[in-house]
């Protein structure tokens, strides 16, 4: 059998630009994008992903040359796909991170802090707890499955060569990163509330008794209170990632052109 050049100038594109959009998507989502996670184990797992779903996938036009302007920009459309779907997960599990990063602040937990595995930097140690917390909200909910599921939809909806995002997907893009403190500050909005109440009280203790020391009483004791709330907060937690999830999965589904 004799290949001539068309023919595996054919092959390597049915496999390589399924392969960019798979790889993108995963160098940003959560958890496969973090930093802790090693390049060589993302290339590995997007080649295991691309070969095991190529039969899923339609096949790319033989019209279109991988060495082509044309072909430099699929692929940077493929790059742009992957990355879009893959940022919608970081939003929803920041928003969990900004939660715990407005408890900490209010309730003088946010002198405690340690370095985020995820990006590298010092964040306050709530943020990082509820962040461990919606990172296994999205294991255990098979929230990586179901993205593996939805790009493999996207070669369908958007197929390679003809389909891409327009200025309307960006715009909601945009919008979700107001959304994120939107809906971390709902969440930790009773958590607020009773701290200021708590801060409130105090000051009017120290007015009315000056010779009482408000920085050892109301530091301790705002630092006991941040505790139990995030002990209630803990409690209600899957529930919102739930809900907030979906609404996600919802924005995936307007991304990629998909009915969910």
């Amino acid at each position: 059998m004799v290949f001539d050049e068309n023919t595996i100038i054919n092959v390597i594109a049915n496999y390589f630009w399924p392969f960019t959009r798979i790889s993108a998507m995963l160098m940003v989502m959560t958890v496969t994008g973090a930093r802790f996670v090693s390049p060589r184990i993302r290339l590995y797992l997007s080649l295991a992903i691309t070969l095991a779903v190529m039969p899923a996938i339609p096949q790319v036009p033989q019209s279109i040359e991988v060495v082509s302007l044309r072909g430099f920009m699929i692929t940077f459309q493929q790059i742009v796909i992957g990355v879009s779907m893959g940022m919608v997960t970081q939003f929803v599990i920041q928003t969990f991170v900004l939660l715990g990063q407005i408890i900490g602040m209010q309730s003088s937990l946010g002198f405690a802090s340690m370095v985020d595995p995820a990006n590298g930097q010092s964040t306050p140690l709530l943020g990082q707890l509820f962040m461990f917390l919606s990172t296994l909200f999205f294991l255990v909910s098979d929230g990586h499955l179901e993205m593996i599921h939805l790009v493999v939809i996207s070669f369908k909806t958007l197929p390679i060569g003809d389909g891409s995002l327009s200025v309307v997907d960006f715009r909601e893009m945009a919008q979700w990163l107001g959304y994120i403190f939107q809906v971390g500050l709902r969440m930790s909005l009773a958590a607020v509330v009773a701290l200021l109440t708590i801060n409130l009280s105090f000051g009017v203790m120290t007015r009315a008794a000056p010779q009482l020391n408000i920085f050892s009483l109301g530091f301790s004791f705002a630092l006991l209170v941040g505790l139990l709330l995030c002990w209630y907060l803990v409690g209600g937690l899957y529930h919102q990632y739930e809900v907030y999830w979906q609404q996600g999965e919802a924005q995936l589904c307007r991304l990629i052109r998909a009915s969910c």
